[in-house]
């Protein structure tokens, strides 16, 4: 699959989770208000009524003291000529709620004319948000007189009537007549609404968050196997690419060999066999530096470490890759520590890459010099410098990837230094293995410096352990 249509699959998912969730949470918010909405009407409902049985007790008091009861009646009539809805029917509750409008109306009217003690939307204030509160509602709340169109008359404190995002209770009357009303309003819903949903809220922001961290992750996941992908792609062309030369020179010198046409030219017939021995021992280094860098992943390799002479095994490089070169070589010497300890052949091996490195990346003419130090915290450092074409600042940190595709894949399929991208991972693996570490420096366009830091001898397998 292509990774645009995998990006694209993603970001519809995400989208289609971030769309449903804002459906549940925007249900929920309906649902968590309309309870807010049914609790504050019945709250007031009773607020009201509290607030006359407050003047009512008030006015006793003032009048008679405590200890005389006051007798209060009332007439009420209701003109509708419908007849009475069956107590069974689904309207019983409408029927039982007009009825209790009707006996606060008639509440209101009474007391205000027989005590002369008109409403108290002060005093109402503080009951009705003492009941809020008694139920978990933490509001701001104001109460409001109203006309039957719905006008302000009159209210608890000052407030906006025509915000929109007000909630506000029924309309209790105030006289039989239905002509002026009291109603409670909210002025903070939605931080009411919110407060009672934050639990859900911080579980649907975990939920989002923990779906967004499994489809990146799945992503990674599928990016990484894509490049898998191309690596193995790339290492599989450059093996091919690599290996056809050695191939066709051994299969055509066979063939030469075999026909018998050499047999009176000795001196050519013996280049043939050395170039067949050349390309075998190519063949075969290219296999065994696949199996060493699989054994030293693996832990599996087991080094032969001793002290060996630098400078010999330098000499004897320098002079293969000088008599192989088709460019001018020059090479520059500053051995200052002439014996390190390592296993010989495997170094010799590291060192050769580097050397091999620097005569592809390189002009037509190449100097390369060779220094080695004591470093002050007991270590010996090997350094192999060029004055060839440079690492590029942005491929640097991934050089010493296996099959790493700057260096493989690339190279091989413009027409340029072949390989499989194999030769750094292994000065890596093995520099790493002996227990020490490579360090790079280079300039694109002017130089690069490898540096081979090893362990002296007795620390060596203290190093390797500690990693």
């Amino acid at each position: 699959m292509k990774l645009k249509n995998i990006w694209w699959i993603a970001i519809v998912g995400l989208v289609a989770i971030v769309e449903l969730q804002y459906i549940w949470l925007t249900n929920t918010y309906k649902l968590t208000r309309d309870n807010v909405q049914v609790q504050s009407d019945n709250l007031f409902c009773d607020a009201t009524l509290m607030e006359v049985f407050g003047r009512i007790h008030e006015w006793k008091l003032r009048t008679y003291g405590s200890h005389r009861k006051v007798e209060l009646s009332f007439e009420m009539k209701v003109y509708d000529d419908s007849i009475p809805p069956d107590p069974h029917e689904d309207n019983e509750r409408g029927y039982r709620e007009e009825i209790n409008r009707m006996v606060l109306a008639a509440f209101q009217e009474k007391v205000a004319k027989r005590f002369n003690k008109p409403l108290d939307l002060q005093r109402l204030d503080s009951i009705y948000s003492v009941l809020l509160d008694s139920v978990g509602i933490h509001a701001e709340i104001a109460t409001c007189v109203t006309d039957t169109l719905g006008n302000l008359l009159q209210s608890s404190r000052p407030i906006d009537w025509k915000n929109p995002h007000l909630l506000k209770t029924v309309m209790v009357p105030m006289n039989l007549e239905e002509s002026v009303f009291v109603q409670g309003v909210i002025t903070n819903p939605y931080e009411i609404v919110f407060r009672h949903m934050t639990l859900l809220l911080l579980a649907t922001v975990l939920v989002m968050i923990l779906v967004i961290c499994c489809i990146v992750y799945q992503i990674r996941i599928i990016l990484r196997q894509d490049k898998i992908a191309k690596v193995r792609e790339d290492f599989s062309y450059a093996m091919i690419h690599d290996m056809k030369t050695p191939l066709s020179s051994i299969v055509m010198g066979t063939q030469v060999l075999e026909s018998g046409r050499l047999d009176n030219q000795p001196e050519k017939k013996a280049r043939y066999f050395r170039i067949l021995k050349e390309e075998g021992e190519h063949l075969i280094t290219l296999t065994n530096k696949i199996l060493t860098i699989s054994k030293l992943e693996n832990h599996q390799l087991k080094l032969v470490k001793a002290p060996c002479a630098l400078r010999p095994m330098l000499e004897d490089l320098a002079d293969k890759y000088k008599e192989k070169a088709t460019k001018q070589v020059i090479y520059h010497w500053d051995l200052q520590q002439e014996t390190v300890y390592a296993d010989e052949e495997f170094l010799k091996e590291a060192l050769s890459n580097l050397i091999d490195n620097a005569l592809k990346y390189s002009g037509d003419a190449v100097e390369i010099t060779f220094s080695s130090a004591a470093l002050p915290d007991g270590k010996d450092v090997i350094r192999v410098r060029d004055n060839g074409f440079g690492i590029p600042l942005k491929d640097r940190s991934r050089i010493f990837e296996k099959y790493e595709r700057a260096s493989a894949a690339g190279r091989s399929r413009t027409g340029g230094a072949p390989g499989f991208g194999l030769g750094l991972n292994y000065v890596l693996r093995v520099v790493e293995a002996h227990g020490g570490k490579v360090e790079v420096d280079s300039i694109e366009g002017e130089y690069s410096e490898f540096s081979i830091i090893l362990p002296k001898e007795g620390k060596t397998d203290e190093a390797v352990a500690d990693k």
